[in-house]
């Protein structure tokens, strides 16, 4: 599959005429263009023929290798230095013919010569539609917008409306640099997600004379595993690594949305397209350029973007029988009231030409997927990595949420939630003990507890360590004799607890969390609670959840019962299903979806994990949430949605956002349409001039437009 960047491509319908030109071509097996980021993707034997063919539709079209801010910047500025001209002629000719005082003064050739200066504004103007209508006859395309508007303009001059004519034609071609000024700006936040891969990278060599270690450039495409590479403070890491040298803060809001910078230091893990904001970093490439997350990330966002709601679908197919039926119908009113009503052909022509400005569908092929496209770029910079335009659609209309547990509504990894001292120990002094025991193990639990070891002193060395399995550790230090782990463990070596079942503790903690037990020198110090804790805002978003009319189901997790249960209570989730095997939390989901689903009614799994990727895939919208300390790439590549965030507000977000979205798109529907209709019957009836059919159309589309961007901008709040 090879991609062309198509410059000036700011038209919908053009974007289907030249897919569909495309597709025809015998040496073309397949072709596609993201209309959203002006790419055309293609499957040919020959790529010039391919190209040749656009040109040949599209004369304008130009051919670049990434997107191009200063040609457009340039190509903006001449055209509206043109469109100023044009507007000021076409003012001095109207002064000229329509200011009453001069009309007794003008010669009969002076009139000639504004007239002459007229036609030729009218033709500078109109030169785009020529092309285009010309080239559509070449390739038997007609019924497009530049047809319709070119058949109107040219019977206005043959029935003596010249003023009118070229009127329309101006405002016409200022309504499409307006118009094509909104789709950009639409259309910008999706590109700067797509500009933030990075360009180049300073790759550690040696100089073979001296043994000298030096640095040269070259691009991230080129980098192997195990590279070293340079990055300077306000560079772009050019991709995925492993610091070795350095410490820094990293600007990550293009890749999680996490607006705070994130401190570094050796040995942590960093990805392609963060930004180094203070000092020089050495980083061990861990893995190639198309590897790395942002990779990932762009061709989630290219597929995003390349992929049409059924919305959009719907609106582009019928454009297509909408044209041509509001031509004929223009025709009809041109030709059969002046039959059967004494002539009067100027007067319902002129009907007929409204008719037919006003029937443009270059409005309603806009109104749909500028304010998907928008958002989809917006809601990649806040972490929300949607796979394709249709899946806001059925975010906007679920009605039922299933969580896993582990790493989705938990933190997903052990921590210690609470230190009881008994028998006359002191906290301090029990966690000192259990991790001096627990440094020599890899155990998770172990590890956890490790995390509290900064501020400890290891002021002896382990003479002795034993990991007994499934019961916890043995260890002597100090000359003393140190057990950590679980009940089992203690009876082993007779110790006696007695004292942990008559304190006075929460049993529903407890039963929902690991005990940890502490004893030295054959005394019994207390125990530790270490529990996988529900992150922050998970109550937060599962209230909000509530409130925007979805139901959090159910939780299914293969975690034991009263681990799950403890979490469901304290998050408000009345069902809950514990001990699950993959293939078994497939079989529930299936359940719940046949007992909860309304006919449109959709049901989305929110997961992390390895073990979600099965269930992600057969919701009717799978979302997939970056668990702490989690690889879940599988589970990624299941989803429909990925949170590239740990945070649960991430859900939350897309939710709203798709409801906006699906909102805004159905008033611009009805608002096209609606306009459009009416402006239609005030032609028909000669109540609409020609001047009102250019807003029918132009104004229509720039209205619709801006309607859009607004979903954008709360997007991005």
């Amino acid at each position: 599959m090879q991609k062309l960047v198509l410059e000036n491509l700011n038209c919908a319908s053009c974007a289907n005429k030249i897919e569909n030109a495309l597709c025809k071509m015998p040496n073309v097996q397949h072709a596609t263009i993201n209309f959203n980021t002006s790419t055309l993707y293609v499957q040919a034997d020959d790529l010039e023929s391919v190209k040749s063919k656009i040109v040949e539709i599209e004369p304008h079209i130009g051919f670049v290798d990434q997107f191009s801010k200063t040609r457009d910047s340039i190509s903006s500025k001449k055209e509206i230095v043109l469109l100023s001209s044009l507007l000021i002629a076409f003012g001095f000719g109207m002064f000229m013919l329509h200011y009453e005082p001069l009309q007794s003064t003008l010669s009969h050739a002076t009139k000639i010569a504004v007239y002459v200066v007229l036609i030729g504004v009218y033709c500078v103007a109109g030169m785009p539609i020529f092309k285009a209508v010309i080239n559509n006859i070449n390739n038997k395309v007609l019924f497009d917008e530049n047809f319709l508007m070119f058949i109107a303009t040219i019977a206005a001059l043959c029935i003596g409306e010249i003023s009118e004519a070229v009127a329309v034609m101006i405002f016409f071609r200022i309504g499409e640099f307006l118009e094509s000024s909104a789709v950009k700006k639409s259309k910008k936040s999706l590109y700067s997600l797509l500009d933030i891969t990075p360009e180049i990278a300073h790759v550690k060599s040696k100089d073979i004379n001296n043994n000298e270690t030096i640095w040269h450039d070259t691009h991230p495409d080129l980098l192997n595993i195990d590279d070293i590479v340079l990055v300077k403070a306000g560079e772009k890491i050019p991709t995925d690594g492993v610091i070795l040298h350095g410490k820094s803060h990293l600007n990550m809001q293009s890749l999680s949305g996490e607006s705070k910078p994130v401190f570094v230091q050796s040995n942590d893990h960093v990805l392609a397209g963060a930004i180094n904001i203070e000092s020089v970093l050495q980083i061990q490439v861990s893995k190639k350029f198309q590897d790395s997350q942002i990779s990932k990330i762009k061709a989630t966002m290219e597929e995003a973007s390349s992929t049409k709601a059924k919305t959009q679908k719907l609106i582009t197919r019928f454009a297509q029988v909408y044209t041509p039926i509001v031509f004929f119908l223009a025709l009809a009113i041109a030709i059969i009231p002046p039959i059967f009503s004494d002539g009067y052909w100027h007067e319902w022509i002129y009907r007929a030409l409204v008719v037919l400005m006003v029937s443009c569908p270059c409005a309603l092929v806009l109104s749909v997927p500028l304010g998907y496209f928008g958002v989809i770029g917006v809601a990649s910079k806040n972490g929300i990595l949607v796979k394709g335009s249709q899946h806001f659609e059925t975010l906007a209309s679920l009605k039922n949420i299933v969580f896993d547990k582990t790493g989705t509504l938990t933190q997903g990894v052990f921590k210690i939630i609470d230190i009881i001292p008994l028998n006359n120990s002191v906290k301090d002094e029990l966690l000192k003990t259990a991790i001096h025991a627990q440094r020599f193990s890899n155990h998770p639990i172990a590890k956890s507890i490790m995390q509290e070891s900064k501020d400890i002193n290891y002021t002896c060395q382990a003479q002795e360590f034993r990991e007994i399995s499934g019961k916890g550790i043995f260890a002597k230090c100090c000359n003393e004799d140190i057990l950590v782990g679980n009940e089992s463990l203690m009876k082993e070596f007779n110790i006696d607890i007695s004292s942990f079942y008559t304190h006075s503790i929460n049993q529903e903690m407890i039963q929902a969390n690991s005990i940890v037990h502490v004893a030295k020198n054959g005394n019994y110090m207390g125990y530790i609670i270490m529990g996988d804790s529900i992150k922050e805002d998970s109550k937060e978003a599962i209230n909000i959840i509530k409130k925007l009319g979805i139901t959090p189901l159910a939780i299914l997790s293969g975690d034991n019962e009263k681990s799950v249960a403890f979490v469901a209570n304290e998050l408000g989730i009345k069902e809950y299903y514990a001990n699950l095997l993959p293939t078994q939390k497939v079989e529930k989901m299936q359940e719940l979806m046949n007992l909860h689903k309304g006919n449109s009614d959709k049901m989305a799994f929110v997961g992390d994990g390895i073990n979600d990727c099965v269930v992600l895939s057969y919701a009717d919208v799978g979302i997939s949430i970056t668990a702490k300390d989690s690889n879940n790439d599988l589970s990624k590549e299941s989803a429909d949605i990925v949170l590239t965030t740990p945070s649960l507000m991430g859900v939350v977000n897309a939710i709203k956002i798709s409801k906006r979205i699906q909102r805004v798109t159905w008033e611009n529907i009805a608002f096209v349409l609606g306009t459009k209709i009416v402006l239609i019957i005030l032609g028909i009836l000669g109540i609409a001039n020609m001047w009102i059919a250019v807003f029918g159309d132009v104004g229509v589309a720039l209205l619709a437009l801006l309607h859009a961007l607004p979903v954008v901008d709360k997007a991005k709040k």
